[in-house]
């Protein structure tokens, strides 16, 4: 991501119910629902306990939740990284405090690096099922996109090649793809949708977080001056930026009934 938005303050109100619209609550529990779905689609495909890793933990909502129900049963290790050393800090010390840290590790990690680090904490082929939820798919920003402004108050003009693909996006999940075991899966919780509402809510959440929105609606992403930078996708767009894997292994699955948010799953 280049940079670790969240250690921003009003970028860590997005994690917040409190600052969230009713369709972004409505997304984190569609994605929950259907995330517990598919891993336990997997547990019985494998016939044994999961490892699992988490690009982008946050605040550690989703081991957390899960612990709270029989999914954590089919759940051996659950590896979270995240840029952040705030998110980092924050989950280890909620992690700690929920007694999950027998299985629970988290690193601070750049998951653009998945391709090219030694992971030491994970090795390929070793992974069951990674995890990007709650929209983190859309935060990888390409370097050359300037989170600068003109006079105007509007994003500096930028080459649009920079999301053909964006190649930000395809050294993490390129990398989170080669980590998967035979027949794992990649879950994209929830991405926004490309269009004028799921950018209007986009708009309406920063706000409420006390974030300036720096771009418009010919823009295919959501940038505020703070730093924060969130892409919307389309079928298109998410085959062009996973050109490595055939388009009938890729899923697109609605989380709602007003096209704002989707999950998608990437089978290996």
């Amino acid at each position: 991501m280049g940079k670790a938005v969240y250690d921003n303050k009003k970028a860590q109100r997005t994690l917040h119910p409190s600052y969230m619209t009713p369709y972004h609550i409505q997304a984190q529990w569609a994605e929950y629902v259907r995330l517990k779905e598919t891993i336990g689609r997997v547990y019985e495909e494998r016939k044994r306990p999961l490892t699992i890793l988490d690009i982008g933990i946050g605040y550690a909502r989703i081991p957390i939740l899960l612990s709270l129900v029989k999914t954590w049963k089919k759940i051996a290790r659950y590896v979270g990284i995240d840029i952040s050393q705030r998110c980092v800090t924050q989950s280890r010390r909620i992690v700690a405090s929920k007694k999950i840290a027998d299985k629970v590790e988290i690193i601070r990690f750049d998951a653009v690096d998945l391709s090219t680090a030694n992971k030491k904490f994970l090795k390929q082929g070793t992974v069951d099922v990674c995890l990007c939820t709650y929209f983190t798919a859309g935060d990888f920003r390409p370097e050359s996109i300037l989170l600068e402004t003109e006079d105007n108050g509007r994003i500096v003009g930028y080459d649009l090649d920079a999301l053909r693909p964006n190649r930000s996006f395809v050294a993490v999940f390129r990398g989170a793809f080669d980590l998967l075991g035979d027949c794992g899966k990649i879950v994209l919780g929830s991405v926004y949708c490309d269009n004028n509402l799921a950018r209007k809510v986009q708009e309406e959440f920063y706000r409420r977080c006390g974030m300036t929105v720096i771009t418009s609606q010919k823009d295919p992403f959501t940038a505020t001056k703070e730093g924060f930078w969130s892409e919307r996708f389309n079928e298109e767009k998410i085959h062009k930026y996973l050109p490595w894997v055939s388009p009938s292994r890729i899923e697109e699955i609605p989380l709602d009934d007003y096209n704002f948010a989707l999950m998608v799953i990437v089978n290996k």
